[in-house]
């Protein structure tokens, strides 16, 4: 159904691509989240079933139906945030029958944090 994700493909793409040094493309799709109370990011997305790794204490990228998404808590750790910037840096493969753009993946994904992923 869903293809199986390479890490060692997705980090060649995150240093290749010049987005290790913050450079991203502008009209990616973005999206900022608030949360109610710190979170702890890495154990939602466990809970959620989604691939991530850990670029550094305040950032991360996680892998979502395919698409791989950038993950910024800063000023907090991802293990205690309150506050999200995420964007989509590529879009997930396109399946049959899923016509969704990659602002409503990122809608999504961003959904999985606002309700902590306990439904």
């Amino acid at each position: 159904m869903f293809e199986e994700f390479d890490f060692n493909k997705a980090a060649d793409l995150y240093w290749s691509s010049g987005l290790s040094h913050g450079m991203s493309d502008s009209a990616s799709p973005r999206t900022s989240v608030s949360l109610s109370e710190p979170t702890d990011i890495p154990a939602v997305l466990s809970r959620a079933g989604i691939d991530y790794v850990s670029v550094h204490d305040q950032r991360l990228l996680a892998i979502y139906r395919t698409g791989i998404f950038n993950v910024v808590t800063e000023p907090e750790s991802v293990s205690n945030a309150r506050t999200l910037e995420i964007e989509c840096w590529e879009a997930p493969l396109p399946s049959c029958g899923d016509e969704r753009s990659p602002q409503e993946f990122l809608d999504d994904f961003a959904a999985v944090f606002e309700r902590g992923d306990t439904s």
